[in-house]
Parts: structure tokens; C-alpha cells; sequence
């Protein structure tokens, strides 16, 4: 297991496939998990040891061969729930994720706050390689990227508190961001009280406390909250050129 309870890529993956092999009665080779998913042999026995690390289409691949969910590979749910499996590109998570965690009346996160974010994290772990470039992440968002190392997207879920499953699990995802939503918008109004029982309250009386307040105290931007409450999830732009 890792620091933050995540369990090693390569743990799970030997582990479906000892499953594979007993529900089945014979050995499931290397050779013939690289054909399903058309990568090479010696990747496969590479990600098996742990000399590898995968990407995210990688993970997605295996899911789908083994019939597990994708997130189950870093601790997340196992079945394959289709409204669970993902929905929108990591391009669109990301960028969601960088404009909903911002505090209320502020820009984004910057390139350099994510990149020292962490690389502390490293330190934590002490894991000197536990890095990313402002390079990566401006890829990663304008979509040049498309594709990222798994140990990418554990990374950037760590700098915004959350757990990778957040970039797998459309449902979490959907549930989180409804949250961070509310928070943002009960902070934004003043009414902490309810801003930090978000949680425990569910989207629909959430956005309903909203309405409310909004048409209270700022009747003039209900028009406004009701075309946030329309897009769950909207793309975000990209990070703008003095960023980069």
C-alpha cells in the first residue's frame, strides 16, 4: 500500500490476474494480456514488477479486460457502473477541477503553486522524483497531452486534497465537484455555517439552498446561478499564454 492507502499498481495488477488464471483453470500470460490490450509482452512483465509505471489509457484497458472499474487499480470502487465509468475527457476533469477548488474572488491555482505543491509532497514521501513540469501540466490541459502516466494524475489529485479515483469515477467526480460547487457559492455569500456541512447534504437540497440565497441576497445573479446549476461540469478555459 502506498502512504495515503492507494494500493501499488503492480499488486493489483498480479492480483486480477491470479484471479484470471483460478476463475479460468489455466495461466493468463504475459503475451496474451499484451495482445488484449495491444501493448508489448515485455511492458506487461515491466508493469507486473514494478519497472514501469502505466498510463492512463493503460489503466483504462486492463479495466475493461479484467471487468473491473478503472479506479479499482488505485483503491477505488470495483464494479463497472455505467454512469461510474468515465464520462469526460482528463483534459475536461483537469480543467474543472482547477476553476472549482479556486478560492471565491480569486484566479487559479498557478503553474508554479502546483509544481511546488508536489514536489513537498515528495519530500513527504520522500521520493525525490516525485515531480511534474509546468511543461506537463500546461499540456495536460490544452489537451496536447491526452494521455498521462498514472503517477500524473496521482499527483494532481494530491495537490487538490483528493483521491486519484477523483479522475476515474465520474460519479465521484460529479459528487465532488457538486460540493466544492456549493462551498464555493455559500462562501462567496457569507453563509459559512453551510458551506462546511456540504457533504452531508444531498445536490438537490444543495442547489435548492442555493436558489435561495441567491434570490436573497443577490437577486440580481439568479439568472447567473441557474446557468451554473445547468453544467455540472463545463470545460474550463485554457491556462492563459503568460502562464505558460
Amino acid at each position: 500500500m502506498t502512504e495515503r492507502g492507494q494500493p501499488q499498481f503492480p499488486a493489483v495488477l498480479n492480483q486480477l490476474c491470479a484471479e484470471t488464471e483460478s476463475a479460468n483453470g489455466r495461466q493468463l500470460s504475459n503475451v496474451s494480456l499484451a495482445a488484449a490490450i495491444d501493448v508489448s509482452h515485455s511492458y506487461i512483465a515491466q508493469l507486473r514488477k514494478g519497472q514501469r509505471e502505466p498510463t492512463l489509457g493503460t489503466v483504462e484497458s486492463l479495466a475493461t479486460f479484467f471487468e473491473v472499474h478503472p479506479a479499482y487499480f488505485v483503491g477505488g470502487r470495483r464494479d463497472r457502473a455505467p454512469e461510474s465509468l468515465p464520462q469526460v475527457s482528463f483534459r475536461d476533469r483537469l480543467n474543472t477541477l482547477f476553476d472549482l477548488a479556486r478560492p471565491p474572488g480569486k484566479g487559479e491555482m498557478t503553474l508554479d503553486a502546483v509544481v511546488a505543491a508536489v514536489r513537498d509532497r515528495g519530500k513527504d514521501r520522500g521520493d525525490t522524483n516525485w515531480t511534474i513540469s509546468p511543461s506537463t501540466i500546461i499540456d495536460l490541459r490544452n489537451g496536447k497531452n491526452t494521455n498521462p502516466r498514472l503517477r500524473h494524475v496521482v499527483m494532481l489529485a494530491e495537490v487538490f486534497y483528493l483521491e486519484p479515483t477523483y479522475f476515474l469515477d465520474a460519479e465521484l467526480a460529479q459528487r465532488i465537484n457538486s460540493e466544492l460547487r456549493f462551498h464555493r457559492t455559500m462562501t462567496e455569500l457569507g453563509v459559512s455555517a453551510l458551506a462546511t456541512r456540504a457533504s452531508e447534504l444531498t445536490e438537490d437540497v444543495r442547489n435548492e439552498i442555493m436558489r435561495t440565497l441567491v434570490k436573497a441576497l443577490r437577486p440580481e445573479a439568479e439568472d447567473a446561478i441557474e446557468e451554473i446549476l445547468a453544467r455540472p461540469s463545463r470545460t474550463v478555459q485554457e491556462p492563459a499564454e503568460e502562464e505558460r
